[in-house]
């Protein structure tokens, strides 16, 4: 239907390329076609900059909103201490994780922790206790997935539904982590933080010790070969290595550096610089080549299925960080 739309926009047939766009957003209103389809009704550029931005966010009001909704949500009783661990603190699993943290040993502490969070994927509280403690934690992937598990027992199965739970789980699933680094890296090379906030969480998840099998590593997964070029480029005073891309700030800084770096390459060209960032600079520039300046063609003329759903993703998480944020929920 997108594609539909676009066909009758060239052949001069507006009403019917609205009609198709209509039937696109229906469909199903997180998925990127559909995203994408909203977009050209109305009017809206890719990565469109929101009108409103509005960060601040009250977390002890949101816990309490959310608790009150948990104890309605599931019929517990009003007593129910929300606050605390409960009974997940003699929890073997979570204490060897605790000191697992503790000790630096991050691999092992997720572990730990994940082994917990699936034993108690179908209890809405311990699932709603364990995602404030790896939230206070600073363990943001863990918390994301016990946030959502709450939702899902709440049967909120798509985006849509869930982005109507209380503003808390919004915005631990979608959180403006790391905004100390992010804010002041995207103001620096001129992108709107959102973009490097939806980038992130779909690189690492917020988790800055995380590696990929083809050693990417950090919150921004930037490969040591990358890295060790991004330091010597900028003159990195300080004796560079490896294991510095674990640090949350040279990532952050790297990451948003390369970014920028790649969309100057490529004309400005959002896609073509996220295309860069995943499937390589070289990629990227062919592909722009053969789309001729649309975006959409763009996004079917990357021939790698990792970065064409690369590209999908970043911009759906992007529109859904953009209704979280932009109207102060």
């Amino acid at each position: 239907f997108l594609w539909i739309g676009k066909a009758q926009e060239k052949l001069g047939e507006l009403e019917a390329a609205q009609d198709a766009w209509q039937q696109a957003q229906s469909i199903n209103s997180s998925d990127y076609y559909s995203v994408r389809a909203r977009d050209l009704l109305i009017g809206a550029a890719p990565f469109s900059i929101p009108n409103i931005y509005n960060p601040d966010t009250d977390p002890a009001k949101e816990h309490a909103e959310a608790a009150s909704w948990l104890r309605i949500t599931f019929n517990l009783p009003a007593d129910t201490d929300l606050d605390s661990l409960g009974a997940l603190e003699s929890d073997i699993r979570l204490q060897r994780g605790r000191e697992y943290w503790e000790l630096g040993l991050y691999d092992e502490a997720r572990l730990e922790f994940e082994s917990l969070r699936a034993t108690v994927s179908k209890d809405a509280a311990d699932s709603f206790r364990l995602a404030n403690y790896m939230l206070d934690l600073g363990l943001y992937r863990p918390a994301i997935f016990a946030a959502r598990q709450v939702l899902d027992l709440a049967g909120m199965k798509n985006h849509a539904e869930t982005l109507h739970a209380p503003a808390y789980f919004n915005h631990i699933r979608y959180g403006i982590y790391y905004s100390d680094l992010v804010e002041p890296a995207a103001e620096k090379h001129e992108f709107h933080p959102i973009f490097i906030y939806s980038l992130m969480r779909q690189e690492s998840l917020f988790e800055g010790f995380v590696h990929s099998a083809a050693g990417a590593r950090g919150l921004m997964q930037v490969i040591p070969a990358t890295g060790a070029n991004i330091a010597s480029q900028n003159n990195w005073l300080i004796e560079y290595t490896a294991e510095d891309l674990y640090r949350p700030m040279v990532s952050v800084r790297f990451g948003t550096w390369y970014l920028a770096s790649n969309r100057e390459l490529l004309d400005n060209d959002l896609y073509a610089t996220l295309a860069a960032y995943n499937g390589g600079p070289g990629n990227a520039i062919e592909w722009q080549r053969l789309a001729s300046g649309d975006p959409d063609l763009f996004l079917e003329s990357v021939r790698f299925t990792e970065t064409r759903n690369y590209i999908r993703a970043i911009y759906e998480t992007y529109r859904i960080y953009e209704s979280i944020y932009s109207t102060g929920q």
